[in-house]
């Protein structure tokens, strides 16, 4: 089924069937599955949310669907790799470690602001003396709460390393230091220089560094520690990290594999010089109005002197372009509505074009700023490459995982 039947399918879906639950199952993805709670809690954190309510029901539905394939893949690929065993490998478990030591302590360091308030006495004085500026009152609050917090986090983690019976050996770090060097003990935990420079040529690492790195880490192993003691549960988010990892893991395999070398991203440059094309780029203004009638009405203004960007903040139906006064900022050639690009391509700078039609109304565009199109050479665009190289083989790989893994819809078709 075509992503974009599935996305409009999918908020009829939601629209008709009225509150959602939350741990409803929208798709299954071989033994996984993805639930209508991870869909909306993608939804919350996409770069687009903020914009998503002001969108039309056509847009919403769409980018419910695209995300909804999205996690989807994701969880197709995490059981790829739970296939092939990535999730039985050291540097998996070692990184998932990481990730849960590092979690556990910044969601005690929450735990331990919380606890951190303005005393009563406090906070009638500083509305005594700032009842004029709601402002300056809530700075002021911040500002206590900051310091009490910092002094609170500084005790504690010194109270918990002495509990810890932290031993350091930075001594070793003028010796002839070797992988499995240790350089700090806990009652329970042991830091060894490879723990912290895995990678080859850290020889010449500087100690100051090394041990600025030691006493980082024994502070988030202490604070981790202490929440594990407050009973504070992390499996959550390490069950979504688990899968982030393991497809990261998975796909940063198959690049190695496509791109062993540079000669193979040159070659494929070579075979691609168009990817070295780098297109017209405008800076355009642009408002959208209602009607014809409108939209010559307010071409008529800006032909007079008024401003579009002026009238745009009054008068565009467009809801971005209204609330940046009709400055669209850098486009690329090629990026809008057709009839607009037709006439983008002749319309000179600073000059507000003829009424254009489309789907979202009648619009009236202007080229501020321009940046030529040009061709640049490999050095120039190894990255651009890369990523031109990766999203072709991408395509095939992601249809062989996913029929490993097929998708089986559970949404409602109420067309």
């Amino acid at each position: 089924m075509p992503i974009k039947k599935i996305s409009l399918l999918f908020w009829l879906s939601c629209a008709i069937c009225g509150t959602a639950v939350a741990d409803t199952v929208l798709v299954k993805v071989g033994n996984g599955q993805v639930t209508e709670q991870q869909l909306e809690k993608a939804m919350s954190a996409a770069p687009f949310a903020s914009q998503f309510p002001s969108m039309d029901e056509k847009d919403q539905a769409y980018l419910r669907g695209d995300m909804l394939m999205r996690l989807a893949r994701s969880e197709a690929l995490h059981q790829e790799a739970v296939a092939l065993g990535k999730t039985e490998t050291q540097p998996y478990r070692q990184e998932m470690s990481n990730f849960r030591t590092s979690l556990l302590a910044q969601r005690y360091l929450t735990h331990l602001r919380e606890q951190v308030s303005v005393p009563a006495a406090l906070e009638s004085r500083l509305k005594g003396d700032l009842k004029s500026s709601s402002d300056a009152l809530i700075a002021a609050r911040a500002s206590y709460v900051a310091q009490q917090f910092k002094d609170l986090k500084e005790k504690r983690i010194a109270e918990l390393k002495q509990q810890a019976r932290i031993k350091t050996y930075f001594e070793r770090l003028n010796k002839d230091i070797k992988a499995d060097t240790v350089l700090a003990e806990t009652a329970d935990y042991t830091i060894r220089y490879a723990d912290l420079m895995p990678t080859q040529g850290s020889i010449n690492a500087d100690p100051q560094q090394i041990k600025d790195k030691v006493n980082e880490w024994l502070e988030l192993l202490v604070l981790a520690r202490a929440a594990v003691a407050e009973g504070i549960d992390v499996e959550g988010q390490m069950a979504d990290y688990g899968h982030y990892l393991s497809a990261k893991m998975l796909l940063a395999d198959q690049e190695r594999q496509w791109i062993p070398d540079d000669k193979a991203l040159l070659d494929y440059f070579r075979q691609h010089p168009n990817i070295g094309y780098i297109p017209e780029r405008r800076q355009i203004g642009q408002l959208v109005a209602a009607s014809k009638e409108q939209a010559e009405a307010l071409r008529q203004r800006i032909l007079a002197g008024e401003s579009l960007f002026k009238l745009a903040a009054e008068y565009s139906i467009d809801p971005y372009g209204r609330e940046h006064a009709g400055d669209m900022g850098w486009l690329q050639e090629g990026s809008g509505f057709d009839a607009i690009e037709q006439v983008l391509k002749k319309l000179p700078d600073n000059q507000v074009s003829d009424l254009i039609q489309t789907p979202k109304g009648w619009h009236l565009v202007m080229i501020v700023d321009r940046k030529p199109a040009e061709h640049k050479e490999f050095a120039a665009i190894k990255d651009r490459v890369r990523q031109a190289l990766i999203a072709e083989k991408m395509t095939a790989y992601l249809e062989r995982v996913m029929a490993r893994h097929p998708l089986e819809w559970q949404i409602q078709d109420h067309i």
